[in-house]
């Protein structure tokens, strides 16, 4: 077998049958026609790997005479000898005859090379949040050392303000022209944020859905408020966000922030877009409300007081753990809440219950100060808590995804909610579920509860956004409370859809019936057998009204099987748009209502991880630049 000369077989195996194994990765790659794709694998996956040609290096043969490689080179066969002569000249001859091409196509390779490390690098500090000044750290630059010997990596401020501006404007013009093209409407969130550095940014997500029926969200602005948070100014503010994006307002289906009167002003009164209250912000208020009444508040203080005490004493702790490891428990720590956020005093009450035979058993064994004990009466108020919360719980967590349509959502799961909660209070399904009669505590906590829900959301099927979005997700249709307001959005929708099929027919007067002759004619104009059909089809117009096909397209739908509540109602348009076309059209305009602001405050902690120590000095538009590229930058 003739001797492999292609420097790529130090990086692989013959496998035999014309296959190679890479030593580094172990992919098999065929060499039939030559090494070409073994050569593409090691420069494309494994950039450290310096391809040089066995004979010489290209550049020792631009600064070496021939004479000297030729000295250096090891014995060799007269055969062998004249071969290599040969090809060294050749080659040699070839760099005396064009130096500079070969120069310039070395540093070519050496800067997409280089080019594609700083990419790499600038996800570091996209991506995973890294600081900048990573790059000065001893043992980061040891490893790229050991990575890439050849590459040097370039300062902290090469990459904050040479790449990072760049890298910004870049995707921020992609992003701006898949809105620009995609967007029929769009929803926005918005809410308000302190950094460590006392900053306030204002941000504002998009949320829209594309030709192909999927729910796109983006970050339009996450940027520092210099002026005080006046209704004015921070109408000013999100005016000014939709101007650069040239977002016109007839195409904002929906503006949800918090409860703030300033914002909701901002919305309402100054823009006169349609403002939704974050439905978990309301839910929050609501439940906080009900925690936060003297008839719960005795025990639920009990219950903090135990926890911080598990958590601040190393010795309970380790009695607490060591309970648990005896009974072959998974050891989990007792969690604390948070004031504000309701949720979190369900997640303490439940691991609270899950530990309680453990935290009994270690609080009988522990000199405990400043604690008092659940009574078996506290227990049983916890345990009956834990019920009436979790409805609630359940609640929040569905409505505050972004990655699927909410909005439609709102009317049914508050329906849904409000039935749980009167259901769980009946005989039977304490029955059926093996509970006690809620304690005299917990059963006013729950008819409070209940009381608040209905007060606090009782407007929703006013809502004309909110009552269309639910028609028109598959999963709902008419599933209203009120028989009225079922009636009524169907009745709109049908004016909607014949609005739509007169739009149409203006903009295009011959596409109606005679659009596929048309087709027929341009193709079959030469066929005599065609003639006759051409001529009595060219004249033929759909038979009704705007308005009875609207009717029939509406009734169609209604008509059709309902979508079980946990599949996707994008998934489903767009398999049936071809049935439902102008009702399709609608959907992508009225679908991509949000129920909440949660994105906003899930970028929060996002610009809470930028700002960390190493990186509180960095500037608000650098912060500004990172949050958005970690937010809309596909990686």
């Amino acid at each position: 077998m003739a001797p492999k000369k292609s420097v790529a077989w130090d990086h692989f195996t013959d496998k035999g049958d014309f296959k190679a194994e890479c030593k580094m990765c172990k992919a098999v790659f065929s060499y039939k026609s030559g090494v070409t794709n073994l050569t593409k694998h090691i420069q494309r996956k494994h950039l450290a790997v310096n391809l040089v040609r066995r004979d010489n290096n290209l550049n020792q043969l631009e600064n070496q005479p021939i004479q000297e490689a030729q000295m250096n080179a090891p014995p060799m066969s007269q055969t062998t000898a004249t071969g290599i002569s040969s090809q060294t000249a050749t080659t040699s001859s070839m760099v005396r005859s064009h130096p500079s091409s070969i120069s310039a196509f070395l540093r070519r390779d050496c800067n997409k090379i280089k080019k594609e490390i700083d990419d790499h690098l600038m996800n570091l500090f996209v991506c995973d949040m890294q600081p900048f000044s990573i790059v000065e750290d001893k043992g980061f630059r040891e490893l790229i050392k050991f990575a890439f010997p050849n590459y040097t990596i370039p300062s902290r401020k090469y990459f904050a303000n040479n790449l990072l501006p760049g890298l910004y404007e870049e995707v921020k013009t992609a992003t701006k022209i898949s809105v620009s093209e995609d967007a029929s409407s769009i929803c926005l969130t918005t809410d308000i944020w302190t950094s460590r550095n006392n900053d306030s940014y204002l941000a504002i997500t998009g949320h829209y859905i594309d030709r192909n029926y999927n729910l796109q969200s983006v970050l339009l602005e996450c940027k520092v408020l210099e002026k005080s948070h006046t209704g004015v100014h921070l109408a000013e503010e999100i005016k000014n966000v939709t101007q650069d994006w040239s977002i016109p307002s007839e195409k904002v289906l929906l503006v949800v922030s918090d409860n703030g009167a300033n914002i909701t002003n901002a919305v309402k009164q100054i823009l006169g877009w349609k403002h939704f209250s974050c439905y978990a912000h309301t839910l929050n208020l609501a439940v906080q409300k009900i925690l936060g009444n003297s008839y719960i508040k005795d025990t639920l203080s009990k219950v903090k007081s135990i926890v911080s005490y598990f958590k601040r004493s190393n010795v309970a702790w380790n009695k607490l753990k060591t309970y648990q490891e005896q009974a072959n428990k998974v050891v989990k720590r007792p969690l604390q809440d948070v004031p504000t956020r309701w949720n979190s005093t369900f997640y303490m009450l439940s691991r609270f219950v899950e530990l309680k035979d453990e935290i009994n058993c270690a609080m009988s064994n522990l000199d405990v100060v400043n604690c008092t004990r659940l009574t078996s009466y506290d227990w049983d108020v916890c345990q009956s808590l834990i019920w009436v919360l979790r409805p609630c719980e359940e609640v929040t967590r569905e409505m505050s995804g972004q990655k699927y349509v909410s909005g439609s959502s709102v009317i049914p799961i508050t329906v849904g909610l409000t039935n749980a909660l009167q259901e769980i209070a009946t005989e039977t399904y304490r029955q059926e579920n093996n509970i006690s009669i809620f304690p005299d505590e917990v059963e006013m906590c729950r008819q409070d509860l209940l009381s608040e829900i209905n007060s606090r959301f009782q407007n929703l099927e006013r809502s004309r956004t909110l009552t269309i979005s639910t028609f028109l997700d598959p999963r709902y249709k008419l599933y209203f409370q009120n028989a009225t307001v079922a009636e009524n959005t169907k009745h709109h929708v049908v004016g909607l859809v014949t609005s739509m099929i007169q739009q149409t027919e203006t903009n295009q007067p011959t596409t109606t019936g005679s659009e596929a002759p048309q087709d027929v004619q341009e193709k079959k104009s030469n066929s005599l057998i065609w003639q006759h059909y051409i001529k009595t089809m060219k004249n033929v117009r759909p038979t009704g009204t705007a308005n009875s096909r609207a009717i029939i397209e509406v009734q169609k739908y209604i008509d059709d099987s309902v979508l079980s509540p946990d599949m996707d109602p994008l998934t489903w348009w767009r398999a049936n748009q071809s049935i439902y076309p102008n009702l399709a059209k609608l959907a992508k305009l009225k679908l991509n209502a949000m129920a909440t602001s949660v994105p906003c405050e899930r970028l929060f902690s996002v610009a809470g991880n930028i700002l960390t120590e190493r990186r509180s000095r960095l500037g608000s538009r650098k912060v500004q630049q990172l949050i958005f590229l970690q937010q809309n930058k596909k990686h």
